[in-house]
């Protein structure tokens, strides 16, 4: 099945390391799941209504959750074509409309929670008054079993795409699939008790196991959207595709203080500084800049602006306090780096000037590791003074000349 519906739908889907067929994978199962889902929830939400049976309307709503879902799978792999918002620049709003996908997002989050914390409410109602038994069981058990035969198709498809593109999301979300092929098995056991035997509390029981997988889903797909909307850190798929895209070029001796800002799907926006030969032709060396932005927008669909940082690289003392201070950076804490390393020289002393990069986790321990670091320099050069400012790790890269 997924070799037919990728030889359909995506064009040269055998290239998996083009950027573009990637993206077509995941709206290949981003689209998929949301019409099937959708498909599921209305059948399971009629059924549910006409025989009064809560635990059907449950899993619908469950489906409703893995809409939810897949609309944020398709947020997070849709190419630049066919999106609702388009990229339509106004004044007011000059990098466009298309976080507007994830406060739609957003709402369906909150609508799912709404729904699952209703059926949990009628579900513990069910359970203390139960119903009449059922006259019939034929249609709902087609459904489910439908159901469950739908969702063994999902979880395969997104398996499958996944494991060719090594896509964590597309895998995750068969996973989810899995996790609703037991649930739906739960119901259609549960239908066929309370017909059978007549014990109708299983009705209530298995809906309220249901509504609370509907309000967890919902949960996390509400955290998964804000975290976007308040400026999550960038996939390390992208940062590494774009420092390794600046790298590739001969005048790039370093990058680092980079920073991205997303507003939608394909709508990143990136600066950085880039670590460059200061004995070059500045004319140059701008050209070459000027090129990477190109090529960082072409290639990446990356805005990018670079600050250009002169490194002066045959100077022997500025070249020799460098080396001192990066072999006691190394012994405070292997995890640290700096850049930006400068001298000024004075007739009793020398101000070694340099930014060091912070991990998160080292924040609160800011002065311990300055003073560890003028220790071990003094002890080589003590007529020296280290003047540091620290940068905070936003994209946990350090890719630097010093």
């Amino acid at each position: 099945m997924t070799e037919l519906l990728l030889k359909l739908f995506v064009k040269d889907y055998k290239n998996v390391k083009d950027q573009n067929v990637r993206k077509q994978y995941g709206v290949l199962g981003a689209v998929f799941g949301l019409i099937t889902n959708f498909i599921l929830f209305a059948a399971k939400l009629t059924i549910g209504i006409l025989i009064a049976n809560i635990s059907i309307i449950a899993d619908g709503l469950n489906n409703l959750s893995d809409f939810g879902n897949c609309f944020n799978l398709n947020i997070t792999v849709n190419d630049e074509n066919g999106k609702i918002t388009s990229e339509n620049f106004t004044r007011d709003h000059p990098f466009g409309h298309q976080r507007m996908e994830y406060i739609i997002s957003l709402i369906v989050s909150v609508i799912i929670i709404s729904l699952g914390f209703n059926i949990g409410k009628d579900a513990v109602s069910s359970i203390i008054t139960p119903s009449e038994q059922m006259e019939q069981i034929l249609i709902p058990a087609i459904i489910l079993g439908l159901s469950i035969v739908v969702k063994v198709l999902q979880g395969v498809l997104y398996y499958s795409l996944g494991k060719r593109i090594d896509s964590i999301a597309l895998k995750a979300t068969g996973a989810d699939s899995r996790n609703d092929v037991i649930s739906t098995t739960g119901v259609l056991i549960g239908l066929f008790i309370s017909f059978y035997t007549g014990f109708t509390r299983i009705d209530g029981i298995i809906a309220l196991v249901v509504a609370i997988f509907v309000v967890i889903s919902g949960i996390k797909i509400l955290i998964d959207t804000a975290d976007i909307l308040l400026g999550e850190k960038p996939s390390q798929e992208i940062i590494d595709e774009f420092v390794k895209t600046i790298k590739s070029h001969d005048c790039v001796l370093g990058i680092h203080d980079i920073e991205m800002h997303c507003y939608g799907p394909n709508q990143i926006y990136a600066s950085c500084h880039v670590e460059v030969d200061a004995s070059k032709d500045v004319i140059i060396t701008h050209d070459s800049i000027d090129n990477i932005e190109k090529e960082c927008l072409q290639k990446l669909k990356i805005q990018t602006v670079i600050h250009m940082d002169p490194v002066v690289i045959d100077d022997p003392q500025r070249n020799h306090y460098k080396e001192v201070v990066a072999e006691a950076l190394k012994e405070v804490n292997p995890d640290l780096h700096f850049h930006d390393f400068r001298i000024v020289s004075g007739p009793t002393h020398v101000n070694l000037v340099f930014d060091i990069v912070l991990p998160f986790e080292l924040k609160s321990k800011k002065d311990e590791i300055q003073s560890k670091l003028e220790d071990l320099v003094h002890q080589k050069e003590p007529n020296t003074y280290l003047v540091i400012s620290y940068d905070d790790e936003y994209t946990t890269i350090t890719s630097s000349h010093e």
